[in-house]
């Protein structure tokens, strides 16, 4: 393996406690921030108001969430107050008793011409924060969620704290040679190399909205590739170096698309009323595999860009499975599942056998594997020590090592591709 291939890691490197709001309490450990527990509750369904349209909504913002990394999604079955209970009548005890930090409380009302109306309280506080009513057709409810979602993230984790930078860095595989690209105030997150590594697009909140960014490596110019209300994230280069797959929500639902970079060309790839997310395009360009909650919770599916319909589930096992991604020769799939014990670990898939070995097991939260060029490494991101670290491992999981632990918090790493050696 040669030591010219290199790694883009996401680093939050936290200089000071957060001040935002006195009565938003954000816990720092070690320099990193630690996860912020929080409880979504089901919808409290009123007025002939859909209660599968319901979850779907609650989900939602469960997932938008869960992909800035900060947040505990708390699992419902351990929630002890109902749904129906009145935002006014709230028993914050209740919630610190499943260990919530915070909670997000709705009702939806209606059915074809709805209201949505959402609460985030701090439940150490036993205040409401922000309430929000919207009303729109049931269509486009979904959409008024992640809006609400993304205020809730500003006022956690947003622009206005001090002391807080996230930075683009490459280093060489084994952790050396350190290079910060791009820092910033504002959340980044899912950076990925374009095809012929000379780009890397990454998300982030800039123009408080998560948008779609490139940076070019020669130049050190930074540009827009994608702005719709919502969500612009998960790019995933194809191997023509000029179209990505990515994930929006410009339309109330996360869906999957390939956007020409050169004309802005967009083309749906998804059509689903649930939640499609977190593309990997294979290295010959002709499947893409993706995250999808159509079966009920978040698992891995593989699709052919050649023809739409033709799409397979991947995971069985497990009701919490992410961060797919394609190894290079195109014989395996690594993704993140949630165990027994609620802490994500590293799998890989045998396309040919479909047989899924575990690489990480009682060893912290594992996440966004990503592999070497010659697929036979897996780079990830682990807080078995205490804060996160980027880590490397073997496709069997037998050697493990941290090759980068340096200030702040290494999360969701890339590996880039053979042709930037």
């Amino acid at each position: 393996m040669s030591v010219h291939f290199r790694l883009i890691t996401l680093v939050a490197v936290i200089f000071a406690c957060f001040d935002l709001f006195a009565q938003l309490q954000v816990e720092v450990k070690d320099g990193a921030v630690a996860e912020y527990n929080m409880a979504v509750s089901p919808l409290h369904v009123l007025d002939g108001a859909d209660v599968a349209h319901a979850s779907e909504i609650s989900s939602a913002i469960e997932r938008v969430l869960d992909i800035t990394g900060y947040f505990k999604i708390l699992d419902k079955k351990s929630f002890l107050e109902k749904p129906e209970t009145a935002f006014n009548a709230v028993n914050f005890k209740s919630w610190l008793d499943v260990g919530a930090n915070g909670l997000i409380k709705g009702t939806l009302k209606g059915k074809d011409d709805v209201e949505l109306e959402l609460a985030f309280f701090d439940v150490a506080k036993g205040k409401e924060v922000v309430k929000k009513k919207y009303s729109s057709k049931a269509s486009l409810a979904k959409k008024s969620a992640y809006r609400f979602a993304a205020e809730v993230i500003k006022l956690l984790t947003g622009e206005e704290k001090k002391g807080e930078k996230y930075s683009l860095v490459v280093t060489n595989f084994d952790g050396s040679g350190r290079k910060e690209l791009y820092s910033t105030s504002k959340t980044i997150l899912l950076p990925e190399w374009s095809a012929d590594g000379s780009k890397i697009f990454f998300t982030s909140h800039e123009k408080n909205n998560p948008n779609l960014y490139s940076y070019d490596l020669k130049t050190s110019q930074i540009k827009t590739v994608s702005a719709y209300e919502g969500l612009n994230v998960s790019a995933s280069a194809y191997p023509d170096n000029k179209t990505i797959a990515l994930c929006l929500s410009k339309d109330g639902n996360s869906e999957i698309y390939s956007l020409d970079t050169t004309n802005n060309e967009l083309k749906r790839l998804t059509v689903n009323a649930e939640t499609d997310t977190a593309p990997s395009v294979s290295s010959d360009g002709k499947e893409i595999v993706f995250v999808s909650s159509r079966s009920g919770n978040p698992q891995v599916y593989r699709m052919s860009l050649t023809d739409l319909n033709k799409v397979e589930r991947l995971t069985e096992q497990g009701n919490y499975n992410q961060d797919p991604e394609y190894s290079p020769d195109g014989k395996k799939v690594a993704f993140s599942g949630r165990d027994e014990k609620y802490q994500f670990d590293i799998f890989i898939i045998d396309l040919a056998s479909r047989q899924i070995s575990r690489i990480t097991q009682n060893q912290g939260k594992n996440e966004s594997p990503t592999f070497s060029p010659d697929s036979k490494v897996i780079g990830f991101s682990s807080n078995r020590s205490g804060k996160s670290k980027l880590f490397l491992s073997n496709i069997s999981g037998t050697k493990q090592i941290a090759v980068y632990s340096g200030e702040g918090e290494v999360l969701m790493p890339s590996w880039s591709p053979a042709e930037n050696n």
